[in-house]
């Protein structure tokens, strides 16, 4: 099993090696779109704690982990191997629900964001890393209703942070993963997004 392992990692990284790549070139114009998972804490238990406080008594609840996510973007070469990228992100709702003496309510969060980075193509290889900032927004509910009360919590918040990445770009096709910081300006708040790309 060991050496059908090796051999078929052996197999796929000459592949990616032996594979025509979009690499930046100065002054080249591309466009993308990438789609995949973001996984984010939410602070659910955060919320939870406010809650108690608020009712004096006991919360319990669930909350999802990831949801889906989108990204259009554009890059430009500004030399051999390294260009600057500007996309724009979309997501799914993360949702949880708290439930207190028996009634329950959910509340959502969404983001949305424009990054700027820069990306560098690994000399000789398909691989890339980049790094960049974005002003992003999450957007929450002002307050919820559990058993007939309106309780305050989180609204929705905007602010910039930083992001950093990498991945690998087989012909056309784009693999990889970047984490996202300070979401919302939150120092608290980050995700990161595993996606598949077309870079055309």
């Amino acid at each position: 099993m060991k050496i059908v392992t090796k051999t078929l990692l052996a197999f796929f990284v000459v592949l990616a090696l032996g594979t025509n790549q979009l690499k930046a070139e100065p002054g080249e114009f591309h466009l993308g779109i990438e789609g995949g998972f973001t996984y984010a804490d939410m602070k659910a238990e955060e919320t939870a704690q406010q809650l108690a406080n608020l009712s004096g008594s006991t919360v319990t609840y669930t909350y999802d982990e990831a949801t889906w996510a989108g990204r259009l973007y554009a890059d430009y070469g500004v030399a051999e191997n390294m260009d600057v990228e500007i996309g724009f992100w979309l997501t799914g709702s993360l949702d949880a629900t708290y439930t207190i003496s028996g009634a329950s309510a959910s509340e959502s969060y969404d983001m949305s964001a424009i990054d700027i980075s820069l990306n560098y193509d690994l000399v000789g290889s398909p691989f890339f890393v980049k790094g960049g900032v974005h002003q992003s927004t999450l957007n929450g509910a002002a307050e919820i209703t559990i058993g007939g009360t309106k309780y305050d919590i989180a609204d929705s918040i905007t602010g910039t942070g930083w992001l950093a990445g990498g991945g690998m770009e087989v012909g056309n096709n784009r693999y990889g993963a970047t984490y996202i910081a300070n979401v919302g300006g939150d120092s608290d708040s980050s995700t990161f997004f595993a996606y598949y790309g077309w870079r055309f």
